[in-house]
């Protein structure tokens, strides 16, 4: 009997140990280790990307100027020729055949084609001498380095973003990003997308092929300045329906604020309501999951 008394004691002393240590382990609170930021005040862009193409509108197409014989061709295809340099030599049919029978008779009925613009050869029709050319025949085509455009393919009801001299951003498939600035309104429309054709004037010293593909982006935000914050300061629920922040009340609670959201791009967002204060701070990482009330441990 003593020995019974004796377990049950052990017992009731090791429960009553196991319920002390879970109630000190309860009684823990969690604490976040978080980063934070402050907001900035800026203008936040809100584009519209749309596509285009690289067009030259000053494609100068060298003629034969009469029926002959070509005697020199000064370019390969893909040359780069400066305005007024020498393109082709031709000859007279009659010329010709009297260089054939007499040699001294080298520089008669000589004809010279020069370059028009400064530009590069795209297309090379005749690429030996010594042959026979019909008057007219286009010999090459030459695209002038100072006329292209990129011709951007815009929704009817975006006309009112892209009015002549409204700036615009064309990025390459490279990535790389000019600027343009929208120059003319094509009198036309695609029947089947409803989008008319426009040209936008850019300045680069790269060559850049016609006909490339490339994406045009309108800006059609109001320019005024706003609350800005990382995007990732921003939590949302299931349904992204609503959208909140956690704000710093001191150096280790964080609360919940309910939040109205504007602009936003891939890092950044306009918060429209409600107004912060310059001093306030903003949990950027680490806010995943926490409670409207949060202990939090700020890190570097």
């Amino acid at each position: 009997m003593k020995k019974i008394i004796y377990l049950q004691l052990i017992i009731i002393v090791i429960f009553s140990a196991c319920t002390k240590n879970s109630k000190k382990k309860y009684n823990i609170k969690p604490v976040a280790k978080v980063k934070v930021t402050h907001f900035r005040t800026g203008y936040l862009h809100d584009y519209i990307e749309l596509s285009g193409k690289t067009v030259y509108l000053n494609k100068s197409n060298l003629v034969a100027p009469i029926n002959g014989y070509l005697t020199k061709v000064n370019i390969k295809q893909g040359d780069i020729v400066s305005k007024g340099e020498l393109i082709f030599e031709m000859q007279t049919p009659e010329a010709f055949l009297m260089h054939k029978s007499d040699s001294s008779a080298v520089n008669y009925g000589i004809i010279k084609v020069y370059a028009p613009v400064n530009g590069r050869v795209v297309n090379l029709n005749v690429v030996n001498k010594n042959i026979f050319v019909d008057k007219g025949s286009v010999m090459c085509i030459l695209l002038a380095y100072n006329d292209i455009k990129i011709q951007a393919n815009i929704p009817f009801e975006y006309n009112k973003w892209a009015k002549l001299g409204d700036k615009c951003k064309i990025i390459l498939p490279d990535n790389t990003e000019i600027q343009g600035q929208f120059s003319k309104t094509l009198p036309q429309i695609n029947e089947t997308s409803q989008t008319t054709k426009v040209l936008a004037n850019i300045t680069t010293n790269k060559f850049l092929p016609e006909n490339m593909i490339v994406k045009v982006l309108i800006n059609k935000s109001k320019k005024h300045k706003t609350q800005i914050l990382p995007k990732s300061c921003l939590q949302t629920d299931a349904l992204i329906s609503k959208f909140w922040i956690m704000k710093l009340i001191n150096d280790t609670i964080a609360i919940k604020i309910p939040v109205k959201i504007g602009i936003q791009n891939h890092d950044s967002v306009e918060i429209i309501t409600p107004e912060f204060s310059a001093n306030d701070l903003f949990i950027s990482e680490g806010a995943y999951g926490l409670n409207d009330t949060s202990l939090i441990k700020i890190i570097k």
